[in-house]
C-alpha cells in the first residue's frame, strides 16, 4: 500500500509541475459539463447546466425480499429524458427495506450520521446482507442495461451501502456481539474486522463490474482507486472515478490522496471522472456549516478550477450555489468551467489552455490545463489578494520587480491553433507603470492604473504563430515593478 501511495504522489507531482505525462488524445465526452445536484427544478433547467442527478434509496426500490420495483427510477429517467438532460444514477443505503431487519443482525444505534433507519444499523458483512445487496445489484444492473433511457445515463455511482452509503468502519465500542440484535431463526454474525470489511468491499466492486459494465459506466469512489487490484480497470477505462470531496484544495493528506487518483487516471485521459463539492460555497452541508477562509465567489471559482485541473468531465454543483448563477462572479466561474470541462485530454480540439497561479497547502503548485508555468521566475505566493467581491484572489503569485513569468503550451494544443489565439492575462491592478506580454512574436504593453482591482487584458496572436518554434516559452510576462498574477490563458481563435 505504501508503494502505491508513493507512486500516486510521484505521478501527481509530474502532472502538477509539468506536462511531462502528457494526456492521451481522446474525444471529449458529449455529456461533459455542469451537473445540478440537490437542486430545485428551475436550477436544473439553467442553460449552463448540462445534466442532473437521480438519487434513490434502497428502501424505495425493494419493497419485499423477492420483489424489486424500479418504477421510481423509470419515472425519474423519463423526466430527465423529456428535458434532454443526461444524468448520473445512484441507489443509496441511508434507508434499507424493513424486511432486512427481520433477516440480518443489527445494532440498535445509528453507527453513522448516514444511517436513517430507526431500527439502527445492519450487520453489512453478514451473509444475508451480502446476498440481499448482490441480488439488488443484479436486478438494478439488468434493469438499467435494458432501459430505453440508458443513453442518457452518464454512469452509476458505486455505493457500498454498508453503513449508510459510504462508511464501513465500526468503532470498537460497538463491536461486541452482545450489543447486536439477532432476529429469531437467523444465524448470529461474527464481530466486525477490517478483513471482513475488505472482503465485502471487493465483493461489491466485482458485482458492479459484472452487472453494469461495459454497457453502463461505473463510477468508483476515488479513495478505492488506491488499490492494486483495480489499477488495470482504471487504466483501461472500464471503471470511472468519482468523489464528493471537491474543495478549493484538499483539506488533508488523506483527501489529497483521493485527488491524486484523479490525476493518475482521469487527467491523462485513461478514464472519466465525476466530482461533487464537499459543501456549497458558504460551507453548508448536512445541516452544518464548515468555515471558509475566502469569500464564497472565490471558493466556488477555485473549487471549479481544481476539478478542471484534476481532469473531471462531470462537475456536480449544489443547487444552493446555482441559486447565485445570475450574479456576475458566479456566472463567469460557471461559464469558465462549462467551457473547459472534459477537454483536458483533447488538446487538438480544446477551447483553450491556462495556468492559475498559486502555491497552496495541498496539491501544491499551480492549477493547470494544457499549459504550464516554467521554473525560475522567482515569484512568491500570496493569498486573499485583491477584493473579496472578485473571484480570482484566493491565491495568486507576485512576480518581483524586474522579473518575468514564462508559460509553455502543450505541444499538440499549440500546433492546432490554425485560426490564431487570444491571450488573456488576469492581473491585480496595483501601482503605476506598465508590464509587457510577449506571445509568439506579438508584444503588448499593459498600463497600470492603480485601481486596486483585478483586471483582464487581451491580445490577439495570428494564425500559425504557435506552431512549435525554437524559443522555450510561448507566453512571457515581464514587469519592471511587482506584479500580482492570477491567470494566463490562451483561447483558441480570435
Amino acid at each position: 500500500m505504501h508503494r502505491f501511495v508513493l507512486l500516486l504522489t510521484c505521478v501527481a507531482t509530474i502532472a502538477c509541475s509539468a506536462l511531462a505525462g502528457k494526456p492521451t488524445q481522446r474525444q471529449p465526452d458529449p455529456n461533459r459539463g455542469l451537473y445540478a445536484i440537490w437542486a430545485k427544478p428551475e436550477q436544473q433547467k439553467l442553460p449552463l447546466v448540462k445534466g442532473g442527478q437521480i438519487c434513490l434509496q434502497w428502501k424505495e426500490v425493494q419493497p419485499e425480499a423477492d420483489r424489486y420495483d424500479f418504477a421510481p427510477l423509470d419515472a425519474a429517467l423519463a423526466e430527465m429524458h423529456k428535458a434532454g438532460r443526461p444524468t448520473t444514477v445512484q441507489i443509496n443505503g441511508n434507508l434499507r427495506p424493513d424486511f432486512l431487519f427481520r433477516q440480518i443482525p443489527h445494532h440498535p444505534a445509528k453507527l453513522s450520521v448516514q444511517v436513517r433507519d430507526k431500527q439502527g444499523t445492519l450487520m453489512f458483512w453478514h451473509p444475508n446482507h451480502v446476498k440481499a445487496y448482490l441480488g439488488l445489484l443484479e436486478a438494478y444492473g439488468r434493469h438499467l442495461r435494458e432501459s430505453p433511457y440508458r443513453s442518457i445515463v452518464v454512469g452509476v455511482r458505486l455505493n457500498f451501502n454498508a453503513i449508510g452509503t459510504e462508511h464501513m468502519f465500526v468503532e470498537p465500542a460497538y463491536r461486541d456481539l452482545d450489543q447486536w440484535i439477532t432476529p429469531p431463526g437467523v444465524e448470529p454474525g461474527t464481530a466486525w474486522t477490517r478483513e471482513a470489511a475488505d472482503e465485502y468491499r471487493q465483493t461489491v466492486i466485482a458485482a458492479f463490474i459484472k452487472n453494469f459494465t461495459p454497457e453502463v459506466t461505473v463510477f468508483v469512489r476515488n479513495n478505492v482507486a488506491i488499490d492494486w487490484a483495480l489499477a488495470e480497470h482504471f487504466q483501461a477505462g472500464r471503471l470511472g472515478l468519482f468523489h464528493t470531496s471537491s474543495e478549493v484544495e484538499p483539506r488533508s493528506w488523506g483527501t489529497e490522496k483521493q485527488y491524486l487518483a484523479f490525476l493518475q487516471y482521469a487527467r491523462c485521459g485513461r478514464t472519466l471522472a465525476y466530482a461533487e463539492s464537499w459543501a456549497d460555497a458558504w460551507g453548508r452541508h448536512g445541516g452544518k456549516t464548515d468555515p471558509r477562509w475566502c469569500s464564497p465567489c472565490q471558493w466556488n471559482y477555485w473549487r471549479l478550477l481544481v476539478d478542471l485541473h484534476c481532469g473531471v468531465s462531470f462537475i456536480g454543483v449544489y443547487g444552493s450555489d446555482l441559486r447565485h448563477a445570475a450574479e456576475p462572479e458566479f456566472k463567469a466561474a460557471f461559464q469558465f468551467a462549462r467551457r473547459y470541462a472534459g477537454y483536458h485530454a483533447s488538446p487538438s480540439v480544446a477551447p483553450g489552455a491556462w495556468v492559475a497561479l498559486r502555491e497552496g497547502n495541498f496539491l501544491k503548485g499551480d492549477y493547470t490545463f494544457l499549459m504550464e508555468r516554467l521554473d525560475g521566475d522567482a515569484s512568491r505566493p500570496v493569498e486573499k489578494a485583491g477584493p473579496d467581491d472578485q473571484r480570482y484572489g484566493a491565491w495568486a503569485r507576485v512576480i518581483p520587480a524586474g522579473g518575468r513569468a514564462r508559460f509553455r503550451l502543450d505541444d499538440r494544443f499549440a500546433a492546432s491553433l490554425d485560426s490564431g489565439a487570444t491571450i488573456r492575462v488576469v492581473y491585480l491592478d496595483e501601482g503605476r507603470g506598465e508590464f509587457r506580454v510577449d506571445a509568439a512574436g506579438v508584444q503588448l504593453a499593459v498600463p497600470m492604473k492603480d485601481s486596486g482591482r483585478w483586471q483582464v487584458t487581451e491580445t490577439v496572436v495570428p494564425s500559425g504563430s504557435f506552431r512549435r518554434h525554437d524559443q522555450e516559452a510561448d507566453v512571457t510576462v515581464t514587469t519592471p515593478g511587482d506584479l500580482t498574477l492570477h491567470m494566463v490563458e490562451v483561447v483558441r481563435g480570435k
